[in-house]
């Protein structure tokens, strides 16, 4: 994403399908290593509790970051967003630097011949991070160029994720890639208004909420600032912005906000994008994922916990929900879905309820962790 070298950025867009499987030699290294740590540890050579606190935890935090006035009463949530030029992930260790929700590469569209990819390590990274009880969405590398292939990127992009939960957005990744497709296009005068732009994002965006996903457009501050007009943009759409150096000047209002590109978290060999996620608890959040006719906010239904507190099992709390609309007991994964964050450890936990099928719209919701 922004601020890559350009090889990195050709890495991004046009991957090695030569890319070995096979266990690499840091790997075997490191196994090597824990054996003859555990060895020691077993021969008495190193004590045991001095071995294990001296192993540390990278969590994400915001450190060095700034955050808009406009978001004083929000939540700051967390996460980050790979692909396949991430090694193996352990999504678990992930989970416990509290990184609650990844944005997963799940394709792209080829900067040279406009070939759809597939990423090579999409199904892995999204069977793993569901598991590990992380929030997903999806992304698309685009090189779109007009409306007609913007749905061709989406409609490709649905057929991926269909199988996995997906409770974030479902993203178009809308930049200039230097000297790609779009890039030409946009030096070759054909693509000079802002309308344009806001076109091809928006007609990705309504073919992903056709289908009942949430939509969002990833941008960069120059896309957002000197190519789309991001303050009319975040009329019809959740905006992701990209900015780094520590804080973020797009003017439109950006729910997202991808901060650095060299974070470093447990469970990740490298550096990391890092991004957050601006909540308000109890505000309700609309959505256009389209559902039934005549759909109900959740907003107007009320969400209770079984318990007063929870406690962290396996690291991790996860509170009983139950919502109501009247005399009327909603079903999860019918009626709605409820995944949690900031739930690692103790203090205040938010589940995040989002209305499905005849529901509709978010709202964050806080229960406390012992």
């Amino acid at each position: 994403m922004e601020q890559k070298t350009v090889k990195n950025e050709i890495e991004k867009t046009e991957p090695k399908r030569s890319r070995k499987k096979k266990r690499p030699f840091k790997s075997k290294l490191k196994l090597a290593a824990a054996a003859l740590i555990v060895l020691l540890v077993l021969t008495g050579i190193i004590k045991l509790a001095a071995f294990i606190g001296s192993i540390s935890k990278t969590h994400l935090n915001d450190e060095g970051l700034t955050h808009d006035a406009r978001y004083k009463d929000c939540v700051v949530v967390h996460g980050i967003d790979v692909s396949e030029y991430q090694d193996e992930i352990n999504w678990k260790k992930v989970k416990s630097s509290e990184a609650d929700f990844v944005f997963i590469r799940a394709g792209y569209r080829s900067s040279e011949t406009g070939e759809l990819r597939e990423d090579a390590d999409f199904k892995t990274n999204m069977k793993k991070a569901n598991k590990a009880g992380i929030m997903c969405g999806a992304y698309f590398f685009s090189q779109a160029l007009n409306e007609a292939e913007a749905v061709e990127e989406a409609e490709y992009l649905l057929k991926l994720v269909k199988r996995y939960d997906v409770e974030m957005p479902l993203v178009i990744d809308y930049e200039l890639y230097n000297g790609g497709r779009l890039q030409k296009v946009v030096e070759a005068g054909e693509m000079p208004a802002s309308s344009m732009y806001h076109d091809v994002v928006l007609a990705f965006c309504r073919r992903v909420e056709k289908a009942g996903y949430e939509s969002a457009v990833y941008a960069n501050y120059d896309m957002l600032t000197n190519y789309m007009d991001s303050s009319l943009l975040d009329e019809e759409a959740v905006i992701w912005a990209a900015q780094y150096g520590g804080q973020c000047d797009v003017k439109g209002n950006y729910l997202y906000w991808q901060c650095a590109e060299d974070a470093a978290v447990s469970g990740i060999e490298g550096n990391v994008d890092h991004d957050i996620w601006y909540i308000e608890p109890g505000k309700v959040y609309s959505t256009r994922a389209e559902g039934k006719k005549d759909p109900v906010s959740i907003g107007e239904c009320e969400v209770e916990f079984d318990q007063s507190s929870y406690k962290t099992k396996n690291h991790i709390a996860k509170p009983e929900v139950k919502v109501t609309n009247g005399d009327k007991k909603l079903r999860r994964g019918r009626d709605y879905i409820a995944s949690f964050v900031k739930n690692t450890g103790s203090g205040t936990g938010y589940a995040i309820v989002r209305g499905k099928g005849r529901y509709k719209d978010w709202i964050a919701v806080p229960f406390t962790i012992d």
